[in-house]
């Protein structure tokens, strides 16, 4: 059985909608100024939440709920 299969659901969803509420602050700070302190901050949040997921779950989770694939290339991790 594979962690992601072990873990509940309750956290698989708080790990997706705290990973989509960082991306929505980047994205948002991004568009208003894509060199501001404010864009970096947010930045390495979204970073934080992954590196979190994967150190504590594992790559397949961190992959599947923390950040999506093409967004991790965007933010160079």
């Amino acid at each position: 059985m594979h962690l992601e299969e072990q873990l509940d659901s309750v956290t698989i969803e708080r790990l997706r909608k705290q990973g989509e509420f960082l991306l929505r602050i980047y994205r948002a700070e991004f568009a208003k100024d894509p060199i501001s302190r404010a864009t970096e901050s947010s930045r390495s949040n979204v970073i934080a939440l992954w590196r979190f997921a994967r150190q504590l779950y594992g790559e397949v989770v961190a992959q599947g709920v923390a950040i999506p694939l093409q967004l991790r290339r965007t933010l160079s991790l």
